[in-house]
């Protein structure tokens, strides 16, 4: 049995030593999320919940690259009262009817139109399933690929966007592609991949961005570019879909080196009370980042990537709000100074 890290209940858990199994197309991994997802009492108020009309409003979507600071985010406004969440990210809600392989496996992306005929009651009844509350705030990352889709769920979605570093950003998705437990991954694609030094033949992690098979043997300081690229164009063009007062950007490092200020404005922009629980339940979270990956043995090796990136993520970082300079003999992402909010 394994302790779910939200709400303290027990979930079955197969064996540790089948989970270690090389399974190359992802069996035992399935298999093992369905174990996990077995919940009796939660099924039946599905199923109550997919017999009547469920009315959500002004949800709040946290949404940014992998790797960028969402999940802190997430933590901090979901121990707000009067908003519900999921216990963990919602791959399962948002794949249930929009599955890479319903698509020929060509992206995470889900455009505008894309709601198919009783999604919106079975999204209504599967967040209602989880929790009571009329408002839910959701993290993503893939959804940053949504957002046209999200709108026409919920007209009224407000879209919390998180920038962090992306010389950060990048160095963590290196490594998380690179994470010997494999804690990242996404799907067991129906391709062969050949990337350098990458030991699993078809466990793709994180985001599966358009064009991911032109990249299957490139190395993966590349792929993460790409992710990275592609997460920071998704949410450019999506800002243009959204009414600015349903959208703000929060800068990770504002974040952390302002806590108070800038947890107040998300929960100004959230609507929520930014009280004393709150704050330091924020202070806790910054004091103690979660699932931040250690600097190990690569960190030469991934000083050499970023630095051959670095042309390419010159031109990209001012679209995330970042400049890319030389201060001090080392390279710095500088944030915008009106990331606050």
């Amino acid at each position: 049995m394994k302790r779910d890290k939200r709400d303290g209940r027990l979930l079955p858990q197969l064996p540790s030593a089948l989970l270690r199994f090389d399974d190359s197309r992802g069996i035992v991994w399935r298999i093992n999320n369905a174990v996990r997802g077995l919940d009796v009492r939660r099924s039946v108020r599905l199923l109550a919940g997919l017999l009547r009309t469920i009315e959500f409003e002004k949800p709040v979507f946290i949404i940014g690259a992998s790797r960028s600071g969402t999940t802190l985010v997430f933590r901090f406004l979901s121990a707000a009262p009067r908003l519900g969440a999921l216990p963990r990210e919602g791959h399962d809600l948002w794949r249930a009817f929009h599955h890479p392989r319903y698509s020929r496996w060509h992206s995470d992306v889900v455009g505008a139109g894309k709601v198919l005929p009783g999604e919106r009651r079975f999204v209504a009844a599967y967040l209602r399933s989880y929790f009571g509350q009329s408002r839910f705030v959701e993290k993503t990352p893939e959804n940053s690929f949504r957002v046209p889709y999200l709108l026409d769920l919920f007209p009224d979605a407000r879209f919390l966007v998180i920038r962090r570093n992306p010389l950060r950003v990048l160095r963590s998705l290196i490594r998380g592609w690179r994470d010997p437990a494999g804690r990242f991954r996404s799907y067991f694609v129906p391709e062969d991949l050949s990337i350098p030094g990458y030991p699993h033949r078809r466990m793709w992690c994180f985001a599966l961005i358009e064009g991911w098979r032109e990249l299957r043997s490139a190395p993966i300081s590349e792929i993460a570019f790409a992710q990275w690229e592609a997460f920071t164009r998704a949410i450019q063009a999506a800002q243009k879909l959204v009414p600015s007062d349903r959208w703000k950007v929060i800068y990770l490092e504002h974040l952390v080196n302002r806590p108070d200020e800038v947890g107040e404005a998300i929960c100004r922009f959230a609507d929520v009370e930014f009280d004393q629980p709150m704050a330091d339940h924020l202070q806790a979270l910054v004091s103690q980042p979660v699932y931040a990956l250690p600097e190990g043995e690569d960190a030469a090796r991934e000083d050499k990537e970023i630095e051959e990136l670095l042309p390419r993520i010159q031109t990209v970082a001012p679209l995330s709000g970042y400049s890319i300079e030389r201060r001090d003999g080392q390279w710095q992402a500088v944030p915008s100074p009106d990331g606050a909010g």
